[in-house]
């Protein structure tokens, strides 16, 4: 998901310069100007202050161990012409346990012009040692060199030792040093300066393309904290946009550090919203890169049939952080005339959010995305890993143009250097290849960490674009040049590599638009993939997703699931881990296991054993959920045997974080013994949750039978007993009345003469 280009709001930086020939004379005191009158950045190219013969000394951990290194490079990066010296720096260093004694340092100067790149990458960088020239100086060295250290020293060679003169053409050439004591050489090394003679050149088109990433992250979102110390003073993000900000640089930006700060509303850090600030104003071309930066080869390589996008951030937004803050202590409207204005000056204006929605309420996915970028129709998948079967995909995915890498085509003529764009066919798009040698020269200068070793890398910058120009001249070519992603703490030379780079006259600075635009060219695609493991990993993240969206059926909201596990998956994807596949691994185990968890947040806690002992009864099945939202799930039920008999399932909905009790109907069929139930949940469109819960049964058919038997017996016993009972009672009630009549018998006594109340007899 990506947002509508609106060209129109960004200003364009400057288009590439004319292709004409023209004279390079005319631009050198430029040069020579804004290489030395640029601030701390630009001030290391004139080099260490020191006599001809200087001797530094600089202690370094750097070397190899059991090794000795050494290097040259020309302290000025403009070009070198006729009549002036040749200034080099020598670098030893010495990562032996021993002192190198003091030895003689030789230049040589080499054979030929380095008139091709395949002729300049031999020199830089050749396979085994050969003749190193012509010798133009020899200097002796005054002082050993200790171990664990590193000597700098300052030669000049004479221009009548340089040996060039106006006969010579412009262009690359090539030097070359070695270290020799006693007879013996203990170390050689290669560079090269630029020889100029007053022709007229045709510039280099350059395109440059800056990635602005996080580090890796294990979540959706980058958390707050991090955000604060990214994007604080020294943080990588600020470093990062510093380095390219308003330079004829392209910004290939993240869109997960977008939302991150976004999605934080009035909690997001004071620095995080200025850095996006920062970014809104700035001048570059912009395009976003996946979200999370999601390696896009990777994805496909590993079974993905379309590009992922997140879905959607309701999940993650808590609306309480976009509310208008509701104004206290204002007085009722009156018909008072107005207030004069206040004497106070108005504060002065602070970083603001990114526009958003208005009103204060929460932003949609759309506005969290939303961004002003130039194109959203370029792909950046991690260099030197796409296949040909990826490029329909990225197509697909509506990206018509590919970043890829010089390894991933092949030109016919191996002599000339063609342009970056390259045509991939109807059904992949245009290619961007970036120029390799070029990509990795401006990366080494950026992440060098002394003034001799960036110059060395932007001497070797220089001499890759003096070859391209001169190799067929009056030919304009653009190229692309690529910085890689991730951006160490040690890195801290990117925008003196910028600005060294524009300072050089046969380059011109080139939009991305222009080099989109350029002619393209028919190279053979060569195809690469991605390493074993790191597919592997990922086909397994990527089934796992489908495990969770197919559970999600159940829930009342599958996008509070579904959502949040997408933009995890998209994390766990960037390019970002491919250079720590022990940590990835780490990373994506974690995420197996909480996933897992998440299939299993609604189960049956019945265990058993339930003794059935009718013919017809309902067995209680519980169920759990402990998710934070109510599900509905289809419980079946599967007898092992024939001894029960089991209806139609039954279909329960349970509410957030609790159990429910469902009646599951059975009926016994033959006999008595044990029975197992295989209590399966199911989600109402079918998919199964979790494994099976066996719930063990006794079924004992004959006690209904036994029972009833003694219940009537029972029964009958109860009201037997009754009536004998009755019986009795009536018998001994017919015997009362006999009894009464006869007062002997009932034991009454007699009357007496005495008795006052008879009469005397007659």
């Amino acid at each position: 998901m990506v947002a509508d280009s609106v060209p129109a709001r960004r200003p364009a930086l400057p288009e590439p310069r004319s292709g004409r020939r023209r004279p390079v004379g005319a631009l050198l005191g430029a040069v020579l100007a804004l290489v030395l009158t640029a601030a701390t950045p630009l001030a290391a190219i004139a080099g260490p202050a020191a006599s001809p013969t200087g001797q530094a000394r600089v202690s370094t951990s750097a070397v190899p161990p059991n090794s000795v290194s050494i290097a040259v490079a020309p302290v000025s990066l403009k070009p070198l012409r006729v009549g002036e010296d040749l200034t080099v720096t020598v670098t030893i260093k010495n990562g032996t346990a021993d002192p190198i004694a003091p030895g003689t340092i030789d230049l040589y100067l080499a054979d030929r012009a380095l008139t091709s790149r395949s002729a300049l990458n031999n020199w830089l960088h050749p396979e085994k040692a050969g003749k190193p020239g012509d010798l133009m100086k020899s200097e002796a060295m005054k002082a050993p060199v200790q171990p664990d250290s590193t000597e700098i020293i300052t030669v000049i060679v004479p221009a009548d030792s340089v040996g060039l003169t106006a006969g010579n053409a412009w262009g690359a050439r090539g030097i070359a040093v070695t270290l020799t004591n006693t007879g013996d050489i203990k170390a050689q090394g290669r560079g090269t300066f630029i020889w100029y003679s007053d022709e007229e050149l045709t510039p280099v088109n350059v395109a440059v393309v800056m990635p602005i990433t996080a580090p890796e992250q294990t979540t959706g979102l980058i958390p707050e904290k991090a955000l604060e110390t990214f994007t604080g003073p020294t943080g990588v993000l600020t470093r990062q946009l510093e380095g390219v900000i308003d330079r004829p640089v392209a910004i290939a930006i993240d869109p997960q550090i977008i939302v991150s700060i976004r999605i934080l509303g009035s909690s997001a850090p004071p620095g995080a919203i200025a850095w996006l600030d920062r970014l809104a104003q700035a001048r570059n071309e912009i395009f976003p890169l996946s979200y999370a930066d999601a390696d896009l080869a990777l994805q496909t390589q590993s079974g993905a049939a379309s590009l992922l996008a997140p879905t959607s951030f309701d999940q993650a937004i808590d609306s309480t952080l976009f509310a208008t803050p509701t104004a206290t202590g204002t007085p009722t409207a009156t018909a008072t005339a107005p207030p004069a204005p206040s004497s106070v000056p108005a504060p002065s204006a602070t970083p603001t959010q990114p526009p958003g929605p208005v009103g204060g309420a929460a932003p949609t996915t759309e506005q969290l995305l939303a961004w002003n970028y130039t194109a959203t129709d370029i792909g950046w998948p991690h260099e030197g890993s796409v296949a040909a079967a990826d490029l329909p995909v990225f197509a697909a995915g509506g990206l018509s143009t590919t970043i890829l890498a010089g390894s991933n085509a092949t030109q016919s003529d191996g002599d000339i250097t063609p342009n970056t764009a390259v045509s991939l066919g109807a059904a992949a798009g245009t290619g961007l290849v970036a120029d390799d040698p070029l990509s990795e020269a401006l990366r080494t200068a950026a992440l060098s960490t002394s003034d001799d070793a960036w110059r060395e890398a932007m001497a070797e910058v220089g001499s890759q674009l003096a070859v391209v120009s001169a190799e067929k001249p009056g030919t304009t070519r653009t190229l692309l040049a690529t910085f890689d992603r991730g951006w160490p703490p040690s890195a801290g030379r990117l925008s003196q590599t910028l600005d060294a780079l524009a300072a050089l006259s046969w380059q011109a600075p080139a939009t991305l638009t222009a080099a989109r635009s350029a002619t393209t060219v028919d190279v053979k695609f060569e195809g690469r993939t991605e390493p074993a493991d790191r597919v592997e990993l990922a086909k397994r993240l990527l089934v796992r997703e489908a495990e969770v969206v197919a559970f999600s059926s159940a829930l009342t909201v599958p996008l509070t699931v579904t959502a949040d596990h997408r933009i995890t998956l998209l994390s766990l994807l960037s390019n970002s881990w491919a250079s720590q596949p022990g940590s990835w691994r780490d990373a994506v185990d974690t995420s197996l296991v909480d996933s897992s968890a998440l299939l299993r947040s609604v189960s049956v806690s019945t265990k058993g054993p339930i003794n059935v002992l009718g013919s017809k009864v309902d067995i209680p099945v519980t169920l759990d959920n402990a998710l934070g939202q109510a599900v509905t799930v289809r419980v079946q039920v599967v007898p092992s045997n024939g001894r029960l008999l089991v209806g139609g399932d039954v279909e329960s909905t349970i509410e957030a974080q609790s159990a429910r009790t469902v009646l599951v109907p059975v009926t016994s069929a033959v006999g008595n013994g044990a029975v197992t139930l295989r209590v399966t949940l199911f989600t109402p469109a079918g998919t199964m949750i979790d494994q099976p819960a066996l719930i063990p049964i006794n079924v004992r058919a004959d006690w209904e039978g036994l029972g009833s038997l003694i219940f009537a017996a029972a029964v009958v016993l109860f009201f037997g007993f009754g009536v004998w009972r009755n019986i009795l009672r009536r018998r001994r009630d017919r015997e009362e009345p006999a009894t009464a009549t006869d007062p002997a018998a009932a034991g009454a006594p007699t009357a007496s003469s005495n008795d006052p109340g008879t009469e005397p007899h007659a």
